[in-house]
């Protein structure tokens, strides 16, 4: 789970899902604990999302709210700091409900890929309807921000409630389009910092890396679907209306 959190810091939350989900998954079907599959991948979910918030380059999200704000770098750690301690407090108590039954590792051998399975599975399992989305989206926001009357409507809901539309928006449109149409619509750009960060949390749309690791889970399981959104949902509101209540608390 903590690794998802700490290399998610320097390689960006999608990337890390992308490295790791999968290993844990082989590594559960060599012990025989697939068991343990949905808890163990909605915990790396949510501990590669919290991840991201230490540095400006951990998520996509972060990348352009830091080039549109030209925050400096430690005050952008320092603004999500006490979101990222509560949600480690949050992560640590949950994985004590992980357990730790004493396994037999199988001998590994090494395995062989094909150059050409290899570009196939890449090539192949790039949701393109997702990307096209998204670009569809950014080109949405772009036109709405040109156009007098939606710019004056949103500008009016959006100033001073910066927080709850960045963690609405996130959870209908995920949070790097949420990004981007925040902040074309305020300039508060660390309270759309805070929003579209802790707004990662919540729904499977929110963040494009609660995606990834549902896609490769369910490519491999599709059986656990329905009980993985289940208990990914339920943790991740969970921590999301914690977070909330810390904002509330401290501003």
């Amino acid at each position: 789970v903590f690794t998802c959190f700490f290399s998610s810091i320097f390689i960006t939350n999608d990337v890390s899902l992308i490295i790791f989900v999968p290993f844990t998954l082989l590594a559960l079907r060599k012990v025989d604990s697939l068991d343990l599959a949905i808890f163990a991948v909605s915990l790396e979910t949510i501990a590669a999302n919290v991840g991201c918030m230490v540095l400006p380059i951990g998520a996509p999200h972060n990348i352009v709210m830091y080039t549109v704000s030209h925050i400096p770098f430690e005050s952008f750690f320092l603004l999500l700091l006490p979101y990222i301690i509560v949600s480690v407090i949050f992560l640590i108590i949950l994985s004590f409900f992980i357990p730790r039954d004493d396994v037999n590792l199988p001998k590994m051998s090494s395995i062989e890929i094909e150059r050409k399975d290899f570009v196939k599975r890449v090539f192949l399992g790039v949701d393109y309807f997702l990307l096209l989305t998204f670009i569809a989206l950014f080109i949405l926001i772009g036109n709405l921000e040109n156009i007098p009357f939606f710019n004056s409507l949103f500008s009016k809901m959006i100033i001073g409630n910066e927080v709850i539309w960045g963690v609405l928006a996130s959870q209908v449109i995920s949070n790097v389009p949420a990004a981007i149409l925040l902040s074309g619509f305020s300039a508060n750009y660390e309270a759309i910092i805070v929003g579209i960060n802790i707004g990662g949390l919540g729904t499977l749309i929110a963040s494009m890396a609660n995606l990834i690791s549902y896609k490769i889970l369910v490519r491999e399981f599709n059986d656990f679907k329905s009980r993985y959104l289940i208990v990914f949902t339920v943790l991740n509101i969970a921590l999301l209306l914690i977070l909330l209540a810390v904002y509330v608390l401290t501003n």
